[in-house]
Formats: structure tokens, sequence, C-alpha cells
């Protein structure tokens, strides 16, 4: 009997290089444009589904591939399907023509080639399977409650502000060490707890870390639309980790999935709108005034514009290979780079200032992404949407574009191998970090290094706590005490089975 033929991640890789070469090859025409947003879109979607339910397909490599592969495939199917169909769809939402644009979906199959592959190989899977110790347990619980209170303290005194603002206390041009902290760790502490405590028995302690999940999930409105969807995947992928995908289709499960799906979509119509309540308030607005705005927005979408709003944001925003392609033009024009610029402006802003005080000259001179960039290549400058990618492309051209994206998720990696030997608490919360920090697509440098940097410094304080319930539960009056439970325990089972 012939076996099927599986859709294997080398097979998805095989096919991701196949279309791009053709897609490079064929730049100039229609055909290959599209052919190329349906073979990623595919990835994407079997991809994700992979992520969610194959703990061992989830590497830093794969996750970084299906990111980029819905990011670029399905995000420019989506423009183009949704009233941007006839020939001059593409310069509706940008200025580059056909084949650049076509030349900069070729090259992303081929980075997602590339990054499928080695995930395949790669032996270090990123999410850890194996039980949690009673000590490592209770230590997930003590983290998610101090990530959980510095949150609500970050939001209270306005260091967190809406869309991910991080407020300095005593200088605007300084970043809040706690909100930065708390904005990196909220999404893996809370994974890291449904990988503890998932299969767990109900309990109060179970309860306290339901509610607790849910209060951080909930701050997730005022940060972002994309941040909240990279935070229910992350949380998903931990959910099916954990619990596997037997009994899937139980009404339970099902029922959960339809609220979670309802709960993101109203959350992301909720965000939209305090969005466009800012638009009539100070800059300096709190949370609360722009909730009130918020509610006002919703209840008067008409006068509001939410709908048509959300309608053209949804149809032009996720086609972010337009940038990609206008960066491809200007080289092709100019064949100038800013010869790494961007990544030492990248170091410079991940460095705490403690550590490097003249990194501000640095800054300065530079500027950012954008104006370094667009100044080397000839282009006005304009807040656009930056990816390591574009970033590789600005510094160093082709090369430097198909490098840097295998280099983050290579430092990924090597982020996951550092933890390896340590305890599941450690590698879970890294792992989930890394998750997180790899879904979003639409980054620059310092955003992942800063999470790698604030996620080193939760994963010293976890193996601090689980070092500390180890020699606790070693000290002989807890052991004396653990055996008179049992003793007790032991005496009334006893008693009731009618034993004397």
């Amino acid at each position: 009997m012939t076996k099927a033929p599986s859709f294997s991640p080398p097979a998805m890789a095989l096919l991701a290089l196949t279309m791009g070469v053709i897609q490079l090859m064929g730049h100039a025409y229609a055909w290959p444009f599209w052919g190329s947003m349906m073979v990623l879109t595919v990835i994407g979607f079997w991809g994700l589904a992979r992520l969610i339910f194959v703990p061992s397909f989830v590497t830093a490599w794969s996750v970084y591939g299906v990111s980029l592969a819905l990011a670029y495939g399905f995000g420019t199917l989506n423009t183009m399907t949704s009233g941007y169909v006839d020939g001059s769809a593409m310069y509706l939402v940008n200025f580059a023509g056909p084949s650049s644009l076509g030349r900069a979906l070729g090259i992303m199959e081929l980075i997602v080639a590339a990054l499928l592959y080695i995930g395949h190989i790669d032996p270090i899977k990123t999410i850890p399977t194996e039980p949690f110790t009673d000590n490592e347990r209770s230590a997930t619980l003590v983290m998610l409650v101090v990530v959980c209170a510095g949150t609500f303290i970050a939001l209270a005194t306005g260091q967190l502000g809406f869309q991910g603002v991080q407020n300095g206390a005593s200088d605007s041009a300084l970043v809040s060490p706690l909100a930065s902290l708390v904005t990196s760790t909220l999404t893996p502490a809370t994974a890291l707890a449904i990988l503890a405590y998932g299969t767990q028995p109900s309990s109060r302690v179970r309860t306290v870390v339901i509610v607790l999940c849910v209060l951080l999930a909930l701050t997730q409105m005022t940060q972002g639309r994309r941040l909240l969807m990279f935070n229910v995947l992350t949380l998903m992928m931990a959910f099916f980790a954990v619990r596997g995908t037997k009994g899937f289709f139980t009404p339970k499960i099902i029922v959960l999935l339809v609220l979670t799906l309802a709960v993101v979509a109203g959350a992301s119509r909720f965000f939209v709108s305090m969005r466009i309540a800012g638009y009539s308030l100070p800059n300096d607005a709190t949370l609360a005034e722009r909730v009130e705005g918020a509610v006002d927005v919703i209840t008067r979408p008409e006068q509001s514009g939410l709908n048509e709003h959300l309608e053209q944001n949804q149809s032009t925003r996720t086609f972010v290979v337009g940038y990609v392609g206008e960066l491809i033009e200007a080289y092709d024009k100019t064949g100038r780079t800013t010869e790494g610029d961007l990544l030492i402006l990248n170091l410079a802003s991940a460095m705490p200032t403690a550590i490097w005080p003249g990194k501000w000259r640095v800054i300065y001179e530079i500027g950012s992404d954008e104006s370094a960039c667009h100044a080397s290549l000839g282009m006005a400058g304009w807040d656009a949407a930056n990816t390591v990618i574009t970033e590789g492309l600005c510094d160093f051209g082709w090369t430097g574009m198909l490098l840097y994206p295998l280099a983050m998720a290579g430092l990924m990696t090597l982020a996951n191998l550092a933890v390896r030997r340590t305890n599941i608490l450690v590698r879970a919360l890294v792992a989930f970090s890394t998750i997180k920090s790899l879904l979003g697509v639409e980054g620059v440098l310092t955003g992942y290094i800063v999470d790698l940097r604030n996620t080193a410094v939760l994963a010293i304080a976890a193996a601090l706590l689980v070092a500390i319930f180890n020699w606790y539960q070693k000290q002989p009056l807890v052991i004396h005490h653990r055996e008179q439970r049992a003793l007790r325990k032991q005496r009334l089972a006893e008693l009731r089975a009618g034993r004397p």
C-alpha cells in the first residue's frame, strides 16, 4: 500500500524554495506574485496549526518562519483581495513597482524556506513538556503574582501607557525599567502559569492562577491588537502543550475557543475605539479618559467613523511587503546602504543607560531607522513598518536582508540553549519569551534584544525562587512537619476504613 505524502516541514520548505526561485525569475509578471501569496499563506496557516498542536515542531526558527509566511503571504493576499485587485492595486498602498514587490516576496520565500528547514533539523525544541515539581509550581505562582502586581502598578502610575508607551519617571527620553520589564514578561509569565497548572485538579490555588491570568490578559487590551493576538497564540501553544489534543473536540474546549475568538475580536474593536478617541484628547490623556472616549466611539460608530476606519485599516495595514518593495526599488537606484548604522543604533538603544551613559550621542547622531535608512537611499522620511528584514536591507543590502532574520532566529535559539540544563521553570520562561518575540514580525532589533535582556532578569529571579523553595523544603523542621502531616493523613484514612 502506498503511503500518502505528508506535509512535513522539509516538504513545505522545498515548496517555498521552489516558488521563491520562480518568483525571482518572473518578478516582472503578475502570476508568480499571486502564486507566491498563496504559497506563503498556505505555509503560514499550516505552520500555525502545527505551532499550536505539535509542540515538537516549535523552535525559534519555525516560529519565525511561520510568522514571516503569515505576515508577508496572508497579509499581502488580504490587501489584494480587499478591494485592491485591479491593475493599479499595489500603488494604492505603497510606492513600489510590481517588479520590486515581486522580488521582495520571492526573497521572503527563500527566508521562510531556510527557517523551516533549519527548524526541522534543530534538536533544541523550545517548549518543555515534562511535569513541574511542587517547588517549581510554587515559584511559578509567586512570579505570576509579582508580574501581575508590577503590570498594574506600571499602568496605575502612568509608566506603562496606551499602545505600550513606556514613560520614564524623570525624563521623557528615558524608558521606565518597570514598564519595560512587565511588557516583555507578562505574556511569558501567563503562558508559564498555564503550563504549570494546566493539568492540576481544581483548587483554590488554581482558581487564583486563572484569575491572575485573566487580569494579565485584560491589560493587553490597552497595548495593541497585534500584541493581544500574539498573547492569545502563545497561550494556546502553552495550553495544548500541557493538555494535548486528546479530547480537543469536546464541547467545553470548543466553547472556550469560541469565547476566546469573540473576546479577541471585541478587544480589537475596543482598542481601535480608544485610538480614535485619542485623536480628540491631549497627548497625556489617561487610560480612563481613553476608555470613556472609546465607549462613546463604539456607541456612535456612524459619527466616529469606526467601521470605515476598521475596514480601511484591516485592508491596507497588512500590506507590509510594500515597504520592503520600496526599499528594494530605492536600493536598485542608489546602491547605497547605511553600512551597519542601524545595527549600531539598535544595540545602543537596547543597552541600559547605566551601562552605557554615552549611548545617547550615538542615538542622536544616527536618528531613527527611517531617517538613517531613507537618507542613505534618497527617500523621503516617514514612519514605516520596520522589520529585521528591512533593517538588514538598509544596513548591508541583499546580504543583510537574508542574514539578519537568520541571525535573529539563531540568537533566540542560543538563548534557549543557554538555559537547557536549568529547571523547567526557567526553560519554559525563556521559551515563551522567544515565541512571543518572534511572533511579532513588525519589530526592530532593539525590541528583540530588550525582550531577551528582560527575560534574563526574570529567569535569574525564577532560578533563585526555585533554589529558595528547594532549600526550605530540606530544613529539618519542615521535613518533620511534612512527615507528621503524612502520618495524620494515613491515620485518618485508616479510621475511615474502620481499622483500629
